[in-house]
């Protein structure tokens, strides 16, 4: 095998093993024991949550009305049915999960200066979805990227 080669394969191996540690999510434990991961920017981060979903009781998403464009960004506390707060993060992207003991909760989402207020009962068996929406006029399709980019070429 030449020189050329086994540097290229190197070379390849290296990308392979950097792309799926950056494809893996960060689990993450707050400060009551609750387990919870974020992300979803990519398909991969989405298919890698999917995985995940059965350990789970809860799962958010986070997303544009009108548009259904993914945000991120959202900052999210979780209160006890006694109103103490049990986590308090930051949504590293449009999916959240989590494992919470079962019993009434509420979550405050909040996004661009708006805060929502969800009631949510998390079961013992099975799991507990919620879809929230903002009204977020800088959020975009990836066809709406797609055909800004179209247009921008046209101009050139």
């Amino acid at each position: 095998m030449t020189f050329r080669i086994k540097r290229f394969l190197l070379f390849a191996g290296a990308l392979a093993v950097a792309g799926s540690a950056a494809a893996q999510l960060v689990l993450q434990q707050g400060a009551e024991g609750v387990r919870y991961a974020s992300g979803g920017i990519g398909e991969s981060e989405r298919d890698e949550l999917v995985l995940m979903l059965p350990d789970y009781n809860l799962k958010l998403v986070a997303a544009a009305q009108k548009s259904g464009a993914f945000l991120s960004d959202v900052r999210l506390a979780v209160l006890d049915a006694r109103g103490a707060k049990v986590l308090e993060t930051t949504l590293d992207g449009p999916w959240f999960v989590a494992r919470f003991p079962p019993g009434r909760y509420t979550l405050e989402l909040a996004h661009g200066g708006v805060t929502q207020k969800r009631a949510v009962t998390i079961p013992a068996q099975g799991r507990r979805v919620e879809y929230v929406y903002w009204a977020d006029p800088t959020a975009t399709t990836l066809k709406s990227m797609e055909e800004a980019d179209r247009k921008a070429g046209a101009k050139q």
